[in-house]
């Protein structure tokens, strides 16, 4: 999801296609990668369930009294809760350091209850690097996914400042009803998680899937009582943010922009992860340091949102690159005569 820096929905600036936030500039003529090698049918019904809260309702309630008290039974709960809130909303503070580099992003974030086809989010983030500037607007009014992004070069002196705008459109509930018709929920998971509509949930069953948890602890964020839960990636999803080479035991190092472990803040009374720190190893040393920190401040839940939050109309002077056609038409083809994830159509 964005431009320079940083994201929101379970990994890491990226590293798969988790979010809620992301840091690429996202590629406008780029087609979305339809399976995810490695993941078992059981984890994709499980991951597809926690964007449609009416097919883990059943589950979140029985879990409430009932759930082990481990790291990752805390961190579930805490996504069994969010699920059931009507409305998030709150500000981002993100830091990022990676390869002796430093920025800082902001901006906010809303979301409503996640329903089938009726997605309702909105992102925003700026980010400053230097004399150049960023900013990342995705938002979805329950049937269209806008993204625009904006790179601002700097300016000189007696030189005006160039700017690149981006804008991109997609008719989620379309390309969603064409990924249905096939009856393979591979394809539904890796949409709804390219498109970051899951919001903060799918962030949270993201991590469930791709990182072993072996830590909690109770501590206070910001006057706040949380629970910080520890983990680190799982061998076979380490192997594969390496570019596929085996481990070479668990101290083998992670590419320089990958960090190796995180913390998630949990708030123990609504589950809500105040913060989200990534932590990477400092080579020869058995220490490490923060490399992405994701603070939601300001955070409302359950309260009204208006739907104006969720429009958007582009500027006369720019013409949006309407990406809807390219994702049914790979979608409809047969299996066999698709191109590689991440080839335009043709």
């Amino acid at each position: 999801m964005l431009i320079a820096g940083a994201w929101v929905c379970a990994a890491p600036p990226r590293v798969s296609g988790n979010r809620p936030v992301v840091i690429e500039v996202p590629v406008p003529d780029a087609e979305p990668e339809f399976a995810q090698p490695g993941r078992s049918d059981a984890l994709d019904r499980e991951f597809l369930a926690t964007v449609f809260p009416e097919e883990s309702a059943d589950a979140a309630d029985s879990d409430d009294g009932n759930r082990q008290r481990t790291p990752l039974g805390e961190l579930k709960h805490a996504r069994q809760q969010l699920l059931k809130c009507s409305s998030i909303s709150a500000k981002i503070v993100e830091t990022v350091s990676v390869l002796e580099k430093s920025y800082k992003a902001e901006g906010r974030y809303l979301q409503t209850a996640l329903k089938p086809n009726d997605w309702h989010m909105r992102l925003e983030l700026v980010v400053k690097i230097g004399d150049a500037e960023g900013s990342l607007l995705e938002v979805c009014d329950g049937e269209v996914l806008w993204m625009r992004a904006d790179v601002e070069s700097g300016r000189k002196k007696d030189r005006k400042e160039s700017k690149e705008t981006t804008i991109t459109r997609r008719n989620v509930s379309e390309i969603m009803n064409a990924a249905r018709r096939i009856g393979d929920k591979k394809i539904e998971t890796a949409l709804i998680t390219s498109f970051g509509l899951g919001g903060i949930p799918a962030l949270l069953a993201g991590m469930e899937q791709d990182m072993k948890f072996t830590g909690i602890k109770e501590d206070h964020l910001r006057s706040r009582p949380v629970l910080v839960i520890q983990g680190t990636w799982t061998e076979s999803f380490a192997s594969k943010l390496r570019g596929g080479q085996p481990g070479r035991g668990s101290s083998a190092l992670m590419p320089p922009f990958v960090p190796d472990s995180v913390h998630i803040y949990v708030d123990r009374d609504t589950g809500f992860p105040h913060r989200i720190l990534y932590r990477k190893k400092v080579p020869g040393r058995e220490v490490q340091r923060p490399m992405l920190t994701l603070d939601f401040l300001e955070v409302a839940l359950n309260q009204p949102i208006n739907n104006s939050e969720f429009d958007y109309v582009p500027p006369d002077d720019i013409q949006p690159q309407e990406l809807t056609k390219n994702y049914v038409d790979q979608l409809t083809v047969p299996p066999e005569s698709r191109g590689q994830p991440g080839a335009p159509s043709k």
